[in-house]
């Protein structure tokens, strides 16, 4: 993959992380849990490291990919990523779309799906054919198309009024990633005026669901089969199965996280566990103060909690931490990710975003 590439992934992963407070904001779909943001930023971090091999790059997809929207997104870009120039990008999107639609147990229209399909039909498919600045702009209008089509196509969408947070997060990537491949200056409308009448929830909706827990885990299962696997996922929500080999990434909203963990471990070594309280996430994203007439913005420096932050209305700017090979805004980081890597000697730095 050439330099210019590798560059526009990084810039793609800034932008949604930059404006991962929105895409939680507006998240109701499939749950409202107000985390897609978060997830998508945690998620797409290894497309940071332009220096990283290719396949240890699709590696950490795999094991970093969190909640139902990172999980797809993780899927897509397994492919997308492994393109080795500007004329791969068609037939790498392609593939991607079809192993994101592959990936989940029940795909449904009108969420990033959508618009990955969007983005595999846009883009030239022709060796020969150059992504300039003209390409640049129809494709950006075909995703936004895309996007914009998602709040008629979701009831649940079309009741809160707003668009599909997963979806406009991969907008937002792909501006950022277009852009920079083609050196349109980052100066172009802000998302908040492309769709600004699709991101501020309907004061008449409400969550159905309140219970349960969002759980994301990466088992090595050399002597069962996929059979096996997808048999723990039957009767649990919003599952995405991603096949590594030997390696599966299971993602799922289950109402009893451990039964699910013991059904996982009968099959073979779990590699990564993480849950999500959805009953906590629910409620506090229902709860969430709207339409506030002052908010304060300050970087982490102000040692806030991302909860505190969104309980009081602050925007926080985040810098980077990166440990060791993993580079994420330092408010996604748990303490005990910070500090036992530090205790074992493995280097930690931050930095800015570009």
């Amino acid at each position: 993959m050439d330099k210019l590439l590798k560059d526009s992934f990084v810039i793609g992963a800034e932008h949604v992380a930059a404006w991962a407070d929105l895409l939680d904001a507006i998240n109701v779909f499939p749950v409202a849990d107000g985390d897609t943001g978060r997830n998508l930023s945690i998620s797409l971090y290894p497309l940071r490291a332009a220096e990283a091999d290719k396949k240890k790059v699709v590696e950490q997809l795999l094991f970093s990919a969190r909640g139902n929207s990172g999980n797809i997104a993780s899927r897509f870009f397994s492919s997308f990523y492994m393109a080795d120039s500007i004329a791969d990008l068609a037939v790498r999107a392609q593939e991607g779309a079809q192993g994101a639609w592959l990936a989940v147990s029940d795909p449904c229209a009108g969420t990033m799906l959508s618009l990955f399909d969007a983005l595999a039909e846009a883009l030239p498919a022709t060796q020969s054919v150059v992504v300039d600045k003209e390409a640049a702009v129809r494709i950006l209008n075909r995703l936004e198309k895309a996007v914009q089509e998602t709040r008629d196509t979701l009831p649940k969408l079309r009741e809160a009024q707003v668009v599909d947070a997963g979806a406009l997060g991969m907008y937002i990537f792909f501006e950022g990633f277009f852009y920079a491949l083609v050196g349109v200056p980052d100066n172009q409308r802000p998302v908040t005026e492309i769709f600004k009448n699709s991101l501020l929830i309907s004061s008449s909706f409400r969550e159905e669901k309140d219970n349960g827990y969002c759980v994301d885990f990466v088992v090595e299962a050399k002597n069962s089969s996929p059979e096996k696997l997808a048999e723990i996922t039957k009767g649990q929500d919003n599952a995405v199965i991603i096949p590594e080999g030997n390696i599966y990434k299971i993602h799922l909203h289950t109402e009893d996280a451990e039964k699910i963990k013991g059904q996982v471990k009968q099959l073979g070594s779990m590699l990564h566990w993480e849950e999500d309280n959805l009953s906590y996430q629910i409620k506090e994203f229902m709860n969430a103060q709207a339409g506030q007439s002052m908010n304060v913005m300050t970087d982490a420096a102000g040692s806030l909690t991302r909860a505190d932050a969104k309980k009081y209305g602050i925007t926080l700017l985040n810098s980077y931490l990166t440990v060791g090979d993993k580079c994420m805004p330092e408010t996604y980081y748990q303490p005990e990710e910070l500090y036992d890597p530090m205790r074992q000697g493995i280097k930690v730095s931050t930095s800015q975003a570009s």
